[in-house]
């Protein structure tokens, strides 16, 4: 049986926005992200899970009940809000103890679970400081406290760390896991950060426009990406999406290729002839970005640094085994990749783009003028 069921969840102000047809189900004691841009329905769908809203059709069930029409303090969920939603006259302690406390729990319990969450998300010493002395990252754990000590088995999150900053985030990210794990929390995450989405999560809900768009574990929403909206929102860079004519096949297609799985060649070498418009340093790796007529979003990645230069023009090599084809009218996945993308970083080195080894401009070749 399925912890977290929705089944046919619709819920549109004047036709428009909301969710529409929402269906999936979620086992006890998963991790599940709520991915999307602004707008497609996220948050709608989190508050229609809490109670805080009423769907039009469909039903939502937890743990075996239909609990659509119940309030959400009879729905035994927690909430952690991206406003931490602390009380700023009451401490740590009081803002963590405050639902026991109105659920009149004994005060020996109250004081065991509230040790408890202290020393699970790091809070032992500042139980009677109030929320205006404590950084972003402390105020968060203090929500995420608060709902540890409620023990309840479903805990949503709506988009808990858009409001920390980019170190903060990632620790705060890992105390989210280690709490779920802990705690054996059934988890459903609303985010539009896909690092976070697929850092966290065992399953991906990708939304768009209100509707799911795919719905699986992180790997196969990048491997597998079932639309070309999936392939261009998944992956940093996202995939490259090329016509088929661009590379020798029907229109009614469009090729997808993973940065991770172009090689750069010199000219004559490759599949297409492309002018580098962007070279971003990344440490390790380099990633170059490509412009070309039949493509969006073209990219590849160099080991190390790089003595390519913007503008200059190269041939990218797009292997056959690595394409996924996409339908040009529906933009549905029709094609998976023979056999899964092996990164042509070290190909790119060996045939002279990468670190340390001079790459021979084909000087036959009229250089691309300069985009204005």
């Amino acid at each position: 049986m399925s912890f977290l069921e929705l089944k046919g969840i619709t819920r549109e102000w004047n036709g428009q926005g909301g969710v529409k047809n929402v269906s999936f189900a979620l086992p006890r004691g998963a991790f599940m992200s709520i991915l999307g841009p602004s707008g497609c329905g996220k948050s709608t769908l989190l508050r229609l899970i809490a109670g805080l809203e009423q769907p039009q059709a469909g039903q939502i069930h937890i743990e075996g009940r239909d609990v659509t029409a119940r309030p959400a303090a009879q729905r035994n969920l927690s909430m952690v809000f991206q406003s931490y939603a602390l009380f700023p006259h009451l401490s740590v302690a009081d803002n963590v103890l405050f639902g026991l406390k109105v659920r009149r729990i004994g005060r020996s319990e109250q004081v065991r679970r509230l040790d408890k969450a202290l020393e699970m998300t790091g809070l032992q010493g500042l139980e009677h400081r109030k929320p205006a002395q404590l950084s972003g990252g402390q105020r968060q754990r203090v929500a995420l406290a608060r709902a540890a000590v409620a023990e309840k088995p479903l805990c949503l999150m709506d988009e808990p760390l858009s409001n920390l900053d980019a170190k903060l985030r990632h620790s705060v990210r890992r105390d989210i896991r280690a709490l779920a794990r802990a705690l054996g929390l059934t988890v459903v995450y609303v985010t539009h950060d896909q690092g976070e989405a697929m850092s966290l999560s065992d399953i991906v809900v990708l939304m768009n426009a209100g509707r799911i768009e795919q719905i699986g574990s992180p790997q196969d929403l990048f491997q597998r990406p079932a639309t070309t909206f999936a392939a261009q929102f998944i992956g940093e860079p996202p995939m490259a999406l090329v016509d088929g004519p661009g590379l020798a096949l029907n229109d009614d297609v469009i090729a997808g290729i993973r940065p991770e799985a172009v090689a750069l060649r010199p000219i004559g070498a490759g599949d297409l002839t492309a002018t580098i418009k962007d070279i971003e340093f990344l440490g390790s790796k380099t990633r170059i970005a490509l412009t070309h007529p039949a493509a969006h979003g073209l990219a590849a990645f160099v080991a190390g640094s790089t003595n390519l230069a913007l503008w200059q023009m190269v041939d990218v090599s797009i292997p056959e085994n690595d394409r996924l084809l996409f339908n040009a009218q529906t933009g549905k996945l029709e094609k998976e990749p023979q056999q899964n993308s092996e990164t042509r970083i070290r190909q790119n080195t060996a045939s002279g783009i990468g670190p340390k080894a001079p790459f021979h401009l084909n000087l036959s070749t009229k250089p691309a003028q300069k985009e204005p």
